[in-house]
């Protein structure tokens, strides 16, 4: 499938998300033009007034349920390319099923109006996960790639329903949309083609409609309450999470769409381990001004082995066939304080 060109018309949905919003910056900059669905006309317009003078222009359209049949009708038609990104994140849900609809009909409801009122669109990148790669039941150190798949959260939710723990209930959303995402293209071989992007922890500046520190998105929300002061030495060191930067991600979901080599491949977008020892380090010398935050431990040594004892999700992939190169841990922490300070003025 030959890449999409700039000029071209690319939907972003959820287009004011922490992710989705950079992703749209990313485009508008290289000179596409974005057409963003959005749940209201207050963020429609606040995303219209944060892009009014990027290279490529942006409009917004309305979808206030994603997880309705039809709901992207309007929105898919006349565009280039696609960027599935609306999808729920946070581990809060009653039923499994609060999740899994919009997860899975939304992926699926995208290609669907694309193959009734666009069929001629070129290529669809989803924001998968990797929620969707990794098994919680493997135990560190390992290394999960892009041929893996999480089975475990999915059959953790038909066994026990409502009672599976919040973090199961949303891994297996992404897992049950990402298999529905490729199904889709094994079932109907649409002229379109599709990719997926799998990151881990996104961290970095905020640019979206965030009002309120409550309102923060699930991984920069866990940063904040330790740029706050508000976890001690007892919680530290906090590792074997991974990351990336969330202006890389955005980037690899560009690159998704205008390579044609990633043309049905899964990219995992991941950067390496992030623990909570680093966010302390990072702060104490980003914004030594802040009280009440627990002392890290600098030691060489210890980082190295804190680093060693984590789950990798490999993110080699992406460099070698998009191009993406990754920010620095100290960059990425530093800019996400920067922007939270900044917008919060604590």
């Amino acid at each position: 499938m030959p890449a999409i060109k700039p000029g071209s018309l690319v939907l972003v949905t959820g287009a004011s998300g922490y992710i989705s919003s950079h992703t749209v910056e990313a485009l508008l900059d290289r000179g596409y033009n974005v057409r963003g669905t959005v749940r209201s006309q207050d963020k429609g317009e606040y995303l219209k007034n944060l892009f009014k003078d990027k290279k490529g222009s942006f409009e917004y359209a309305i979808v206030k349920d994603i997880g309705e049949a039809g709901a992207f009708d309007e929105a898919v038609k006349g565009v280039d390319g696609v960027a599935h990104m609306a999808s729920p994140f946070h581990f809060n849900a009653e039923e499994p099923e609060e999740l899994f609809r919009p997860a899975i009909q939304g992926t699926v409801g995208v290609l669907e109006s694309l193959k009734k009122n666009n069929p001629n669109v070129q290529r669809v990148v989803v924001t998968s996960s990797v929620a969707s790669v990794m098994n919680s039941n493997i135990k560190p150190p390992h290394t999960f790639t892009e041929k893996d798949w999480n089975d475990v959260s999915p059959k953790e939710c038909e066994e026990q329903g409502k009672n599976a723990s919040g973090q199961a209930k949303y891994r297996a959303s992404k897992a049950l949309a990402e298999r529905a995402f490729w199904k889709f293209f094994s079932d109907n071989k649409p002229s379109f083609d599709g990719v997926a992007i799998n990151p881990p922890l996104v961290l970095g500046p905020i640019i979206h409609q965030c009002d309120s520190p409550e309102s923060l998105n699930t991984s920069v929300a866990v940063y904040y309450s330790w740029l706050k002061g508000e976890k001690t030495e007892k919680d530290l060191p906090a590792g074997g999470m991974n990351y990336v930067d969330v202006r890389d991600t955005a980037l690899g979901h560009v690159l998704a769409l205008t390579t044609p080599e990633a043309s049905g491949e899964r990219f995992i977008t991941g950067n390496g381990p992030v623990s909570g020892n680093d966010y302390v380090l990072q702060i104490a010398k980003d914004f030594p001004d802040l009280k009440n935050i627990p002392k890290g431990n600098d030691d060489a040594e210890f980082k190295k082995k804190l680093a060693s004892d984590a789950i990798i999700h490999d993110g080699s992939k992406a460099t070698r066939v998009l191009g993406l190169k990754y920010r620095s841990v100290e960059d990425t922490l530093k800019e996400m304080g920067r922007s939270l300070r900044e917008r919060f003025s604590f």
